[in-house]
């Protein structure tokens, strides 16, 4: 099908991804419309407290820094090399950003897509067939009053992302026995554990799954609040079997990484996780 410019495209979820997507739609000549079912770049909030990996130059596009500046002359942006927290990083670029001319008219939050299909067939219908592919999507809308509205669109982008979509904890990413019914009591993000969260996780017993940088992080802040509360304990797993020779850590360490905050986040669990750091076990 054609997708030249005025076609309509729709896009799920108003996260950094979704932003600078529709932004450089708009910019294209697209008719844009953004669908996001809670606020703009929630999930970002949710982590706000840590500090990223990445250098402001990394995480922002020039379009939208002139969108932005065409709103504000006053804007001054981050620093280039500026490492920035997920709070910095909403506050100064992604919600300047969505209330710029080219989006903030076509941004729809707390606007949930209950539902996609190709408008003239069910999902069965005509396999890889070119008049299935030439056929509009339908999206079902559901809002907070509990009405529910539809719009059609030629091209369909999901930036929805994965912080909103964990991993279960069992074997093969499949529910573990009982997680779903304690899913409330679990914390599948990034907790501020030695901030805002920290009455939650004084003086208790955690447990954290997972080896990958998420679990690096919360594993790290649990130790430093070890050390200033000592009745709070900690017990890690992991997937694959820890290598006590030292060939091989916990959390992957990329060779040469050029990441300079991900490295050390990376060193500072695996010693951890050897015992080599002061509070680990």
């Amino acid at each position: 099908m054609a997708v030249d410019s005025p076609a309509k495209i729709a896009l799920i979820g108003a996260g950094p991804i979704g932003l600078e997507a529709a932004l450089y739609a708009r910019f294209l000549g697209y008719s844009v419309e953004l669908f996001e079912r809670g606020d703009v770049a929630e999930n970002v909030r949710r982590w706000g407290h840590i500090r990223m990996f990445t250098p402001f130059h990394m995480n922002r596009s020039t379009l939208g820094i002139a969108a932005i500046a065409a709103q504000d002359p006053n804007y001054q942006p981050p620093a280039a090399d500026a490492i920035l927290t997920g709070s910095e990083w909403f506050d100064r670029y992604l919600c300047p950003l969505s209330q710029t001319d080219l989006l903030v008219d076509h941004l729809h939050t707390r606007t949930e897509v209950v539902s996609v299909a190709r408008r003239e067939f069910c999902k069965t219908d005509l396999p890889g067939d070119e008049q299935r592919r030439d056929s509009e999507f339908r999206l079902l809308l559901g809002h907070p009053d509990g009405s529910e509205t539809e719009m059609t669109a030629e091209i369909l982008i999901d930036t929805s992302g994965v912080f909103g979509n964990p991993n279960w904890m069992g074997q093969g990413g499949a529910p573990a026995r009982g997680e779903r019914a304690l899913r409330n009591e679990i914390e599948y993000g990034v907790p501020d554990v030695c901030g805002h969260d920290r009455q939650r996780y004084a003086g208790q017993h955690s447990l954290v799954v997972g080896s990958g940088h998420s679990a690096a992080t919360t594993i790290v802040a649990l130790v430093k609040l070890a050390e200033e509360d000592s009745d709070t304990r900690l017990t890690w797993i992991v997937r694959r079997a820890f290598d006590e020779t030292g060939d091989a850590g916990v959390v992957e360490q990329i060779c040469e990484d050029r990441l300079p905050e991900r490295a050390e986040l990376a060193s500072r669990a695996n010693a951890i996780a050897t015992g080599d750091s002061p509070g680990g076990s």
